[in-house]
């Protein structure tokens, strides 16, 4: 979060940094004791940070307390001063705490938090004469200090990684392995508008880990090349540059996402298929007509969004689809049967909003979402993310009792 000084500000604020941590719908967060909800990773001095919150406090807590811990998850062990603040509507603080001293957050330590159990009361927060809620949600400014051993205030150049890797891209001369993707006229596949492309099988095995175009490579060297086909080259020139870190343009997820789908299913390269699903699901309209269509290509690539947003079309419009001619081509699909049923019995509240802390409550999104960012992998079924974040959460309480 930048700041703006006029003037140089005191010897107290040096090396200070600051982000913001928006909990939404905070009243509507289970007030047992022991139930954390985890936000997503932030980066602070360098290194990676989450902030847990349990608004009924710790099981040691007092009663009617809210305990907040922040927890280091990445980088070395560090030194630092840390402190957590919230303000009412009109900028005023409502609460802060900030830590006396220096303490260790120690390397290697997964589930290591450091914070208050007895942060604050929570009809300090949930009080309406407080406003310390913005249409729900509670921000808390996290501010950490890292000590002198840690902070260099003089100019550091960015790691360029990245930049080197795309700059490997397509490079011929350290390139170990080449692909030749035949062009097509017609849906007919012609060698003579084939095209060459030259790879690393160090990035392919790393960044396509166990995939399909990775062991492709271990079968044939630089002097020949690995054949491709049923591919347009674009495409699979888009997957490649994907691999090596580069970002595809929102306008050619737009047009291509479909296709990328396709390439990456077919070659196994997880992140980018379920990127190009997103994207897909963002896109498409889903109509009667296509609906059929939609759900024999998800149950065909495994793209378990897309199987959800399709069943929600057909539960929202049950009547229309099961009147349409094109529904009697629909495919039979056990795991389709168990997507209809599980979102059709998801549990409401009384106010249409869904209860969060059951994952089996989750739509696929808030799955996949949730499990990334706790480092977890994120390509299967609905049923297997819901078991990983049950046996995920179990661990993260056993951590914090």
């Amino acid at each position: 979060m930048p700041n703006i000084h006029v003037g140089s500000p005191p010897i107290e604020w040096e090396r200070w940094e600051s982000n913001l941590v928006h909990f939404h719908s905070f009243e509507s967060i289970s007030t047992e004791k022991g139930h954390w909800v985890w936000s997503p990773k932030f980066s602070c001095c360098n290194h990676e940070w989450r902030v847990v919150i349990s608004p009924g406090g710790r099981k040691d807590s007092d009663d009617g307390k809210v305990s907040l811990f922040l927890h280091h998850c990445l980088g070395s062990g560090i030194s630092a001063k840390y402190g957590f603040l919230f303000r009412d509507a009109r900028g005023k603080v409502v609460e802060e705490v900030v830590s006396a001293e220096y303490q260790m957050f120690e390397e290697g330590q997964q589930y290591r938090a450091r914070g208050w159990c007895n942060f604050a009361e929570r009809t300090l927060i949930t009080n309406p004469s407080n406003k310390a809620l913005n249409h729900g949600t509670l921000t808390v400014e996290v501010r950490i200090k890292p000590g002198d051993d840690h902070c260099c205030l003089n100019f550091i150049p960015k790691n360029e990684f990245t930049q080197d890797m795309l700059q490997s891209f397509m490079d011929e001369d350290t390139a170990d392995v080449v692909f030749e993707v035949k062009g097509q006229v017609g849906g007919a596949e012609d060698e003579s508008l084939s095209v060459i492309f030259h790879a690393h099988q160090l990035v392919l095995q790393f960044r396509a880990k166990g995939s399909t175009l990775a062991s492709l490579c271990e079968e044939y060297d630089k002097s020949t090349p690995v054949p491709i086909g049923d591919i347009d080259p674009q495409v699979f020139r888009k997957m490649l540059y994907y691999l090596y870190g580069g970002n595809i343009a929102a306008a050619e997820w737009k047009a291509r996402s479909k296709d990328l789908i396709d390439a990456a299913d077919r070659y196994g390269v997880k992140n980018l298929k379920i990127e190009a699903e997103a994207w897909y699901v963002k896109h498409l309209k889903i109509t009667v007509e296509n609906v059929v269509d939609t759900v024999a290509f998800a149950d065909e690539k495994n793209c378990f969004l897309l199987k959800e947003a399709a069943t929600s079309f057909i539960l929202s419009n049950g009547q229309e689809v099961l009147s349409s001619d094109s529904f009697q081509g629909i495919p039979e699909s056990k795991s389709l049967m168990r997507e209809i049923i599980s979102l059709a019995t998801m549990k409401r509240r009384g106010d249409g909003k869904r209860e969060l802390e059951d994952p089996a409550e989750l739509s696929m999104n808030e799955l996949r979402a949730e499990l990334y960012n706790n480092g977890e992998d994120i390509d299967g079924p609905r049923n297997r993310l819901i078991s990983q974040l049950v046996k995920l959460k179990k661990r993260k309480m056993n951590a914090a009792e």
